[in-house]
């Protein structure tokens, strides 16, 4: 698989050419902005693989505060205190 680096101005210059190389290739894009890393364009499949592991890692946070001891309730509460503190919903 193929990984790139491109600036913020390459990235709208050559938007459709590298969108064609991710999604046929497999290519990783790394755009970053003033020389920083600031997003990632890879395939959407893989995408998808990020997010299933992060829910499966999540669930087993989740099992772990339930087999210590705590209640479901208490695990619900405690969850929904994780979620408020990273300012989102999962």
């Amino acid at each position: 698989m193929e990984e790139l680096i491109v600036s913020t101005r390459e990235m709208s210059r050559r938007f459709t050419k590298l969108l064609r190389l991710v999604v046929e290739e497999g290519a990783e894009v790394t755009i970053t902005s003033r020389g920083r890393p600031v997003a990632i364009l890879c395939p959407y499949e893989q995408y998808r693989k990020i997010m299933r592991k992060r829910a499966l890692e999540r669930l087993m946070e989740l099992a772990d505060k339930h087999l210590k001891g705590l209640t479901l309730e208490e695990t619900y509460y405690s969850s929904r205190e994780d979620l408020e503190g990273r300012g989102g919903d999962g």
